[in-house]
């Protein structure tokens, strides 16, 4: 969950902004504008044979000024004209497998085209309810934290790949994170559930190596311009938990951000 508001002020959100306008699967007539048009973002990423996501954008939208610009004449940031499409008496938007529908003038669905297509099933079958788990449903409802987080990585079993190259996430069950956008940039403060007490003991101990490790390698990043982006990093085991506080640096992480992007564009066909 996002407040959008409240991001697009801070450091990081401006080079969010500046990467959305780049990327957005939608061309330039629709007239929308995220700084003034999106107040709230709330995203959901699952695996089942790929990493599928979809999400509700609230905020304020012109379905007409849409529907005349995505003509498949015109052309997204990306190069690529949108692609008009109808899926369950829907209308459906997409442009290099990233699309939206307008739900209505206040509400657009977004995501790939598996996620958008697996929700409007939901709806048209009527299956659409509130089926947040109670650990998580806090979060959701929070007023002072613009940006929080819960994942179930005990549902979604993580990869071999991903645990060696974040050995904390071993063992690791159910995470909920809260955050703020305050200098440094990304402030960040939650709770790892883990298996068992050494599970999380091993877990709290890699935590608090990241920053270390960081900085015997903030050299090479240098080279490439990035400067060390994490400023603090605290983790204390409880038990099977693990209380977490993470900060980082908005110019560091958003120089990260366009490499990303710029590498994205290379491989991405006919970039």
């Amino acid at each position: 969950m996002l407040d959008a508001p409240e991001l697009f002020r801070s450091a990081i959100g401006q080079k969010l902004l500046e990467l959305a306008r780049r990327h957005a699967p939608l061309p330039a007539s629709a007239g929308f504008a995220p700084e003034r048009d999106l107040t709230r973002l709330i995203v959901g990423i699952y695996s089942m044979q790929g990493a599928d996501f979809a999400g509700i954008a609230s905020g304020d939208f012109d379905p007409a000024a849409i529907e005349q610009a995505a003509d498949g004449t015109q052309t997204t940031p990306l190069g690529v004209p949108v692609a008009r499409t109808v899926y369950a008496e829907r209308t459906l938007y997409t442009a290099d497998n990233v699309g939206f529908v307008v739900l209505t003038a206040h509400t657009v669905l977004f995501g790939n085209e598996t996620g958008i297509r697996r929700v409007l099933d939901r709806l048209a079958r009527g299956r659409i309810k509130r089926e947040i788990p109670a650990w998580a449903e806090d979060l959701v409802e929070r007023q002072d934290a613009p940006m929080a987080l819960a994942a179930n990585l005990g549902a979604n079993t993580v990869s071999s790949a991903v645990r060696e190259q974040l050995p904390f996430t071993g063992g690791l069950g159910r995470l909920r994170v809260v955050g703020n956008f305050a200098p440094p940039g990304i402030n960040l403060a939650g709770t790892a559930v883990y298996t068992d007490e050494s599970a999380a003991q091993a877990g709290a101990r890699q935590v608090n190596e990241i920053q270390g490790l960081v900085q015997r390698w903030g050299w090479f990043a240098a080279l490439a311009g990035i400067p060390q982006p994490v400023r603090n990093v605290q983790a204390v085991p409880r038990g099977p938990e693990v209380d977490f506080v993470i900060g980082l640096d908005a110019v560091a992480v958003g120089r990260m951000l366009d490499q990303l992007s710029t590498t994205a564009s290379a491989v991405r066909p006919g970039g």
